[in-house]
């Protein structure tokens, strides 16, 4: 089974469904996601803004807005990235932050997007067709039960605290257990069934169905919970991505709409074709919103480019699909305009038909032939004028005939008479046309004048679209469970990390093998492998425990200020998904300073270890959680990529791929100066793939603040950056606080404040209190400014 094809928490999806009052649609379920999904009628009525289906007809489709749905667990107790099942209880979140509410005023049971955490808003669960329970009885029976429960429950006024507080009081026996089997992309039949609308009534807790009364003027009618009209079934759909980032060869774009041309650059590429095994580094990188990427291999392009050339002559474009990685679907490519004729005949050389494509191997077979090396020195002296080819053979022969000295060799003399001989005959037989005049001139084929000029040919590259094709037949089984789907089908179980608790980071030499339980994150940076996810956590263990991490932050670090000063690296607050943020200033540290205070490579190093392990043991210990890392290298030269510098990069990062893996959601190159792009290509390799493919290059005042801005909160972006954080950060509080007291510094803490901050975060996972956003101790003085 396609591990890619499986929906988890925090995605996002398109319900797509085919209207009940739309009699001239197909039956059959569309095999493309470019079916237009339900969303809502722009058009506040008497009941707000509603959710349908479309079409709304011709005069109003222009009212129509499709939404994308975030799916996410209401009660926060499953992490984004956990597959979701059928059965769980969730919250669609539109792409306008809205959720599904029935409350949509009088007795009625329309839905709407609506703000979150009012009253109606609605946690559903996907159900199968095949097994949903559609009878109106039973739903009846089930409204009974509910309203028995509700009346029993607290009141609304007692539920406006929080809407996950209003799941977990439910009654367990009103929720929809889970049955085994995992939601996928592509699923089709099936039906939504509404859990809990947060209200005292739950009459209108029933499957979505599609209804419009008989005077209502838009034609696919409108969603409902409340068991009128027809109960919808929908195909489950991914959301659309945009393209973030294209990167090839000499090129960067890190903003690009679908449909744009961008021109490939054949001079670099005919370089590539010199080179042995050149093609492999003229790979395309496409990166997407949606954290999937997607690699057109070089060797691809160079088959594509050449069945292109007999495509037509290159007067009709080519189109083809590139599949997706850890994502589905794929990108429509097309290749547009012609291939020149120079760059042709210099990507055919050495290329054998049979290895080729049909299409190709006629390229091959259409190309000029590389002229000669005599056919190439005839067409320089083609171009010499008469005069001035006098002037140089004349200079030719005072220097030839006064280096004959007397009593010289009469072999020497003879070569040099042949020498002013032949020069000036091979130039007569280039310049004037003669029986054997062919020799010296390449060859052309026939064709070669139904070409235009070459000087206008040009061949681009354009990402058409988006497209997901629904599975047909028994390609995804429907009655795979979680555990099997998880485990790859084994018997052996690898259960993840719960959320809350440390990773099993274990120093334990004892410990054996077998029974160690390696995180999924393991596996998942070993493509599924669960061997090789195994030997490289156990690799991490003994990494860990030579390098003594487990107690890294119990130890005093006594050059802690010091590096803080001359070199700016901070945390600051959050992600759009909680992802902790992590800003660093390459371009402006102070390596003289630091190297005045007698700091070392390894004292660098011990300084990312130590703050990396303050990420991941006190900040975000749930084992599954990523952070956003930013990279401002303003002020950063060509002198700071030799030396020390990139020696603590590269061991910097192999550390953090080799022990970290899956720990990063995005990493922001910031500020990039116009020679970066040279820059990055040498040094990308340095990171592992699926590192590089997070990487969102950027610079622009107003661009930089937008991409951020994507995943970070403005509110939480330092005000340097545009944003509307002022000051420090309550997370580089507590690692200040944490170091005052280990290196016991004046007016540090008394007691240690990861204890107390570990503590309040335990308390507000049970419910206890808020967690505070400081640590609970005095805090020791931090400087005046954001490192």
């Amino acid at each position: 089974m396609d591990d890619v094809l499986v929906l988890r928490y925090g995605q996002k999806i398109r319900l797509g469904a085919i209207s009940a009052y739309v009699k001239d649609e197909p039956s059959a379920t569309p095999s493309s996601s470019q079916q237009l999904g339900i969303g809502y009628y722009e058009k506040n009525g008497r009941h707000g803004i509603l959710s349908c289906v479309p079409p709304l007809g011709a005069t109003l489709d222009h009212l129509f807005n499709e939404d994308e749905y975030l799916v996410l667990d209401p009660s926060d107790r499953r992490p984004p990235g956990e597959m979701v099942e059928y059965g769980h209880t969730v919250v669609l979140v539109n792409q306008h932050g809205m959720v599904w509410n029935n409350k949509t005023g009088g007795i009625t049971g329309y839905i709407g997007p609506r703000p979150r955490n009012i009253p109606g808003e609605m946690f559903v669960a996907f159900r199968r067709g095949n097994s949903a329970n559609l009878s109106k009885s039973k739903d009846k029976s089930r409204s009974k039960d509910k309203d028995k429960d509700a009346t029993a429950s607290q009141t609304a006024l007692d539920r406006e605290n929080s809407t996950a507080s209003t799941l977990s009081s439910t009654s367990s026996s009103n929720l929809l257990e889970p049955d085994g089997a995992v939601v996928r992309f592509g699923d089709t039949d099936v039906v939504i069934s509404v859990v809990e609308s947060n209200r005292h009534s739950s009459m209108f807790n029933k499957h979505l169905t599609n209804f419009k009364k008989p005077t209502s003027k838009i034609v696919g009618g409108y969603i409902c919970c409340d068991g009128k009209g027809s109960v919808m079934r929908f195909t489950v759909f991914p959301a659309r991505p945009k393209v973030e980032q294209i990167s090839m060869m000499n090129k960067l774009i890190s903003s690009y709409s679908y449909g744009q041309k961008i021109a490939l650059p054949m001079g670099l590429l005919e370089k590539q074709h010199d080179t042995k095994m050149g093609w492999q580094h003229a790979e395309i990188f496409f990166k997407l919103s949606n954290q999937t990427t997607a690699t057109l291999p070089g060797a691809m392009l160079h088959e594509k480019i050449l069945a292109h050339a007999v495509n037509g002559g290159g007067r009709t474009d080519s189109e083809f699909a590139l599949p997706l990685k850890n994502g589905p679907g794929e990108l429509i490519l097309k290749l547009t305009g012609t291939v020149p004729r120079r760059a042709l005949a210099k990507l055919t050389t050495g290329v054998k038909a049979q290895e080729l494509s049909s299409a190709a191997a006629a390229a091959v077979a259409r190309a000029p032939l590389q002229p000669t090396p005599l056919q190439k020195v005839s067409a320089l002296l083609r171009i010499v004028p008469v005069p001035v080819f006098a002037l140089l053979y004349a200079l030719l022969t005072h220097f030839l005939w006064n280096s004959l000295q007397p009593g010289q060799n009469a072999i020497k003399q003879e070569l040099i008479v042949l020498v002013l001989v032949l020069v000036p005959a091979f130039y007569l037989a280039v310049k004037v046309d003669h029986p054997f005049s062919a020799l010296f001139h390449a060859p052309a084929r026939d064709d070669e004048c139904e070409e235009g000029p070459s000087t206008n040919a040009s061949l681009k590259l354009i990402v058409t679209e988006y497209r997901f094709v629904v599975p047909s037949g028994e390609a995804v089984q429907a009655g795979m469970s979680l555990a099997a789907l998880a485990n790859g089908d084994r018997s052996a179980s690898v259960p993840p990390a719960k959320p809350g608790t440390l990773p099993a980071h274990g120093n334990s030499a004892a410990a054996s093998s077998e029974n160690v339980i390696v995180p999924r994150r393991f596996i998942l940076a070993e493509k599924g492998d669960e061997e090789k996810g195994r030997e490289r956590y156990l690799a991490t263990l003994a990494w860990r425990q030579e390098n003594d991490l487990a107690s890294i932050l119990s130890q005093p670090w006594e050059h802690f200020r010091i590096i803080k000063e001359n070199y700016p690296h901070y945390y600051h607050k959050r992600g759009k998904n909680n992802e902790p943020v992590y800003y660093e200033k390459p371009g402006k540290i102070n390596l003289k300073a630091l190297k005045a205070a007698k700091l070392t490579l390894k004292d660098l190093m011990h300084n990312y270890l130590m703050v990396t392990e303050f990420l991941w043991q006190v900040l975000e210990p749930d084992d599954n959680k990523k952070c956003i890392s930013v990279l401002d290298v303003e002020g950063i030269g060509f002198s700071d990529f030799a030396g020390e510098a990139v020696e603590y990069v590269r061991n910097a990062a192999a550390v953090s791929g080799g022990h970290y893996p899956e720990r990063c959601a995005y990493i922001f190159i910031i500020n990039v100066p116009s020679w970066f792009n040279m820059i990055w290509n040498t040094v990308k390799g340095m990171v592992d793939e699926v590192t590089r493919q997070k990487v969102i290059i950027v610079k622009g005042k107003q661009k930089i603040l937008e991409a951020l801005s994507e995943k970070i909160p403005i509110e939480n972006i330092p005000e340097e950056y545009g944003g509307e954080s002022v000051g420090t950060s309550a997370e580089e509080e507590l690692l200040f606080s944490l170091m005052a007291y280990l290196n016991k510094e004046p007016g540090a803490p008394s007691t240690n404040p990861v204890d107390a901050y570990k503590r309040a975060q335990r308390l507000a996972l049970e419910g206890s209190k808020p967690a505070p956003s400081v640590p609970a101790t005095p805090a020791a003085p931090t400087p005046a400014k954001k490192l």
